[in-house]
């Protein structure tokens, strides 16, 4: 039988450099991560929160267009089609977003609309057709 006591020591002193290659790995995040909050508060203490800046599509507004919920930009969404009394489309939108100084933040107004249509329509709240972007009708 064969003395494995020296492969364990061996083995050992390798777990043993991991972890110390591991603690300092873990220090150095620590330490980026105090600087990213730090960094963090700072913007917002410039711009404001981000979630202040550019409201996105929360659950809230489920195919009842009665429902008080979901984001601004969603509400926004939905009185603006009600408003037109029309089927509206993606410059429609733009346009009237424009006219209230609807905040984007950095984004782009136009892909910002286009995929929160997207996920409403998923949610069956809009519904596409050939005239442009209308509520979906609510069936009880």
């Amino acid at each position: 039988m064969k003395d494995i006591r020296y492969d364990l020591r061996e083995r050992l002193q390798a777990i043993a450099k991991d972890s110390a290659s591991l603690r300092s790995k873990l220090a150095q995040n620590d330490s980026e991560e105090v600087m990213l909050k730090a960094l963090l508060q700072r913007e917002d203490d410039r711009f404001g929160p981000l979630e202040a800046s550019l409201p996105l599509l929360s659950n809230g507004i489920d195919g009842d267009q009665s429902n008080d919920g979901g984001t601004p930009l969603a509400r926004f969404i939905v009185n603006t089609i009600k408003t037109a009394g029309r089927p509206v489309t993606l410059d429609d939108l733009k346009t009237a977003a424009e006219n209230v100084s609807f905040d984007f933040g950095a984004k782009k107004p136009g892909r910002v609309l286009h995929w929160a249509l997207v996920a409403m329509s998923e949610n069956n709240i809009v519904v596409r057709n050939g005239e442009g972007w209308k509520l979906k009708e609510v069936t009880n």
